[in-house]
């Protein structure tokens, strides 16, 4: 998980300088509405960032503004970069990779023929799928996060990985995740080792379907899915 998921199937090579990405991307913000303080928020962040970290966010940011839910995607990215700065917990529950693939999960639409349609993730969905990975047992955080960063990779079925969409593996993910917000909270019996919770439960039955979709193409995903 330390070298984030981008390093497989990631979003390829800058070609312009980061200062020409930003400026770029702040016009990009303009044209598609995101609001003066989600721009002022994202841009501060954004210089906060310095190397191979910014030119990754930039890169991000650009391929979720081509999007036509660009401005939902940017709603869900500025929300959930405040949540990371909540606390200590909620920045090591919220790394960039993971906040990438909700953004992701929200921007890229489903059909690719129909403009404008929505993503796999709604906003609402994408901001409860966060506060899940916020308050679920660190046991479970760690599978989750296992799922997320094996996605399109070694498919169980012998799907074709060349055809694979690990972007969109990681929005059903996390939406499988939000839709079991209320089992994934911890409870004291979470503390125990191989403690059988329904928590656990919840995530096996996650890591189940992850599995049996990995290296699928976009096309049987949704179909899968729908």
């Amino acid at each position: 998980m330390a070298d984030g998921f981008e390093t497989s199937k990631g979003p390829g090579t800058a070609k312009a300088a980061p200062q020409q990405l930003q400026a770029q991307i702040d016009a990009a913000l303009l044209r598609t509405g995101v609001s003066e303080a989600e721009r002022t928020r994202i841009s501060a962040f954004l210089k906060s960032l310095s190397g191979a970290e910014l030119q990754i966010e930039l890169l991000m940011l650009q391929h979720v503004l081509a999007s036509p839910n660009a401005k939902a995607a940017m709603g869900i990215y500025d929300r959930v970069l405040g949540m990371a700065k909540e606390s200590p917990r909620a920045a090591q529950r919220l790394p960039p990779p993971v906040r990438h693939a909700l953004a992701r999960g929200v921007a890229d639409p489903r059909a690719t023929t129909t403009p404008g349609h929505e993503g796999i993730l709604g906003q609402t969905q994408a901001e409860l799928a966060a506060r899940t990975l916020g308050h679920m047992p660190q046991a479970q955080f760690e599978q989750a996060l296992a799922l997320l960063s094996h996605a399109g990779q070694g498919g169980a079925h012998g799907f074709n990985e060349a055809r694979a969409d690990p972007w969109a593996e990681r929005a059903y993910i996390l939406k499988f995740i939000a839709q079991r917000s209320e089992r994934l909270r911890a409870t004291p019996a979470d503390s125990a080792k191989g403690a059988d919770t329904d928590a656990s439960r919840a995530m096996d039955e996650i890591s189940g379907i992850a599995d049996d979709m990995r290296a699928m193409s976009r096309t049987q995903l949704i179909r899968l899915n729908s």
